[in-house]
This record gives C-alpha cells, structure tokens and sequence, in this order.
C-alpha cells in the first residue's frame, strides 16, 4: 500500500465518508515488492513463533515483549495498548524505540485514531499517510499528536471491543500485508491474555468479598480501636486490589514506617494528619506503637514533602522509607507490602543507628538497585 492509502482490513472495510466496502481495500503495489514482502513476512513469523515459544511468568511480560517486537519489526515511533473505560480510552502498555518507555509517553488514546478503530471493531485500521489523505488531514492525531502512519486492531473479550492495539509513526509508511497481519496476530493474544485476566480479576473480586465478609464475621478489626487508624488488616485486603492496578499502570508506592510514643494527644493528631491525605494515602496503625504511611503514585520526592509535615507535628524520630516498585523483585511478585515494609524496617534501622552515633535520626532511604536481569526490559528511574 502506498503512503496515503486508507484502509480497514477484515470481513470489511470502512472509510471516513461512513460508506461502508467489503473486502481489501487495496491501492498500487505493495511496497517493496513480492519479494520484500516475503522476506518481511518470514522476519515476522520468525519474530513471532520465537515469542511463542517464550514462557512469560507474568502478563506484563507478555505486552512487553509484544510491543517491544513491534517497534523492533515495524521500525515504528511508539506501540501501544488501550484499554475501553467509562471515559473512554485509558493506555495501559506502550513502548518506543530501544525498550525504553520514556520515549514513549502515552499520549492520550482518545486524540488518536484508536477512536475510530472501535467504531468499526470488526477491522484493522491501516493509514499509511494521514498528512497527506483528506480524511484525516484536520483529525488531532495529526494535527496535535503528528501521527501520520498507524495500524489499530481490536481487542476483544467474549466477541465484545474492549480495547485497541496500535502501532503509531511520525512519518508516512507504506504498510505491507506482513505488517499488518503481525498487528493482527498480536491483537488476537492479547486480547486472549486479557480476557484471561479479566477472568482472574473477577476471580480476586468475588475471594476478597468473601475475606471481607469472613474478616468482619470472625471480628478481625479493621479500625484499631485505639487510634482509628486502618489496620494490618485492612492493609492485607486493600494490597489485594491496589496492588493489582499499580502493576498495571507500572505505578510506584512510598512507603516509611516509624515508632510513634504514645504521649497526651497521640490518637487525635494522628487521625488529623490522616485526614490531611489524600483518598488514596493510607496511614497504618500496624500495632505496638508502630505506623506506616502509604502513598500510591508518588516518588521519593513527593513522600518527602509528607514526611516533613509529619516530623513537624509528630516531632522528630528516626523513619525508614523506600518504593515499592512493580517493575523490580522481590515487589513484583509479592502479593503484599511485606518486601517493601522490611526494606524500611531496614532503612529504620539504619537511622537510629545514626541517631546513636550522635548524628541526627532522620529519614533514612533504601531502595531496590535496578539490574538488567531484574527490569522487565524497562529503563527505571527509581
């Protein structure tokens, strides 16, 4: 297909103008010839059946190492999976050139032609040059995104669109059958690992139901009657959702944990400060004169402006704080905080050491040191 042609490959085709065609629709010859066409196709089932022959311990393994073939085979600017939510589209995988994401930054799925793939789930959207074709010459994803070559195809749960795969470019491309034929092979296994995991996810919903229910039925408290503050209880259950959609969002945790004395006025403050954070931010009593601050989405920095509010109104003591990282064991297997919470204990540790030493017990941090066997082929920063 030359650069500009516009086309929906599957059971039918669809143009803008909303007339619909059957078939492929097709124009000049495939780029590169027969024979580059064949010698692309042999590179991507080869590309293909060494990733079958994977085993990926993990899903996020999996739309990883997808995306990365991706923008390897296809030579594209970025790839990219989008789930359906109930504002629209949300990107939960991409990945750029090299396997590293930051230079891949989601932009949002809804400016880009994802749109318009699920308003024809039945078929691949193939646009070879969206600069230089009417159609799309005023749409944002060329206007605002500078997307000029993509190819989307559907994922689908129980026959039903719950997402798009994508490969987007900065410049026009004349796609090959090979090219989008290795997007719809891919789009037909994540789509299967994502109804597989659909199904788990009803699965955890429907146990951690069921906990809660055997959790209030057997009187495991909640709420420390003593300070009002969420329990190590509570924590368990809400690791068992949280920390779900923070592997998925590949979104960070900070944690720091601390002795607080008991003195006139401990419960009331702590409750303040609790109440001081935002909806996500836990503030643990987890028993013995010990809390621990939980703060999703935030890295060091941001955890060291709460930290400070804190030292100021509860006085200074020694903290121990980490990140609970997704992309690093022990973290991303762990079904728990447990991992991070000893890496503070540690940190903890080393700071009334300090204090013992005659230097100032403050807050000390620790994290997991970043290794090429330990990333999922990700460049961290944390």
């Amino acid at each position: 297909m030359r650069p500009g042609t516009l086309t929906y490959i599957s059971k039918r085709s669809f143009l803008p103008s909303g007339s619909p065609q059957w078939g492929l629709t097709t124009s000049g010859p495939s780029w590169g010839g027969a024979l580059g066409e064949t010698v692309r196709g042999a590179s991507h089932l080869h590309a293909l059946a060494a990733m079958g022959a994977a085993c990926f311990a993990h899903p996020e393994e999996l739309y990883g190492h997808g995306l990365d073939l991706l923008v390897r085979h296809l030579e594209v600017d970025r790839a990219m999976v989008a789930s359906v939510n109930g504002r629209g589209l949300e990107p939960l995988w991409f990945a750029g050139p090299g396997g590293d994401g930051r230079n891949a930054e989601p932009s949002d799925p809804n400016l880009t032609f994802c749109p318009q793939v699920l308003q024809a789930p039945a078929a691949t959207l193939v646009i070879g040059d969206a600069g230089a074709d009417p159609a799309w010459a005023g749409h944002p994803a060329w206007r605002t995104l500078g997307i000029r070559s993509y190819i989307g195809a559907p994922l689908r749960h129980s026959g039903r669109p719950m997402g798009v795969l994508s490969v987007q470019g900065r410049a026009p491309r004349a796609w090959g059958e090979a090219e989008v034929a290795l997007v719809d092979a891919l789009a037909a296994l994540f789509g299967k690992a994502m109804e597989v995991e659909a199904l788990k996810a009803e699965l955890t919903q429907a146990k951690e139901v069921l906990d809660l229910t055997a959790a209030v039925m057997e009187d495991h408290a909640l709420e420390s009657p003593r300070t009002g503050l969420p329990t190590r209880r509570y924590l368990d259950v809400w690791c068992k959702s949280s920390l779900t959609l923070a592997r998925r969002r590949r979104e960070v945790i900070a944690l720091a944990t601390w002795i607080q004395p008991p003195r006139p006025g401990r419960e009331q403050t702590l409750m303040d400060l609790a109440g001081s954070l935002r909806g996500v931010d836990l503030l643990v009593d987890m028993g013995r004169d010990r809390f621990l601050l939980v703060l999703p989405r935030t890295l060091r920095a941001g955890a060291e402006t709460v930290l400070e509010r804190f030292r100021k109104t509860l006085g200074p003591s020694a903290v121990g704080a980490t990140l609970w990282n997704p992309l690093l064991s022990p973290d991303r297997e762990a079904a728990t905080l447990q991992p991070a919470i000893r890496r503070a204990l540690a940190a903890e540790r080393g700071s009334l050491e300090q204090g013992a030493q005659g230097g100032e017990a403050g807050v000390a941090w620790t994290r997991i040191e970043p290794s090429r066997e330990n990333l999922l082929g990700e460049a961290c920063e944390w």
